[in-house]
């Protein structure tokens, strides 16, 4: 299976049009490659710019639940911005869509 990793200006259904592709990932299931994802979607957040000095981690993805998001994406992952001294953290909505093809 295929499974492509984008990333989102912060939630999943706002500027859908905007969203931009950060990884692709090959494995036999979502379990397969949830630790490439989530390395990626550290990479992603660690390398940007506005959020230099900043910690990041990633939450494993889950299944799609919300009937606005059915059809455009699979999966939802959380990437979580620690910015230091701040009072909350930064938290921005990756998509994952499966596809059915071999690498």
């Amino acid at each position: 299976m295929k499974y492509m990793l984008f990333r989102s200006l912060g939630t999943l259904d706002e500027h859908v049009e905007l969203h931009s592709l950060v990884a692709v990932e090959y494995g036999d299931d979502i379990f397969d490659v949830t630790p490439a994802l989530i390395r990626a979607v550290n990479d992603e957040l660690s390398n940007s710019p506005e959020y230099a000095k900043c910690q990041t981690w990633a939450d494993e993805p889950e299944e799609i639940s919300e009937e606005k998001l059915a059809g455009l994406y699979d999966y939802i992952m959380m990437g979580v911005v620690s910015p230091p001294n701040a009072p909350e953290n930064i938290l921005i909505e990756f998509g994952i869509v499966e596809a059915n093809e071999d690498p």
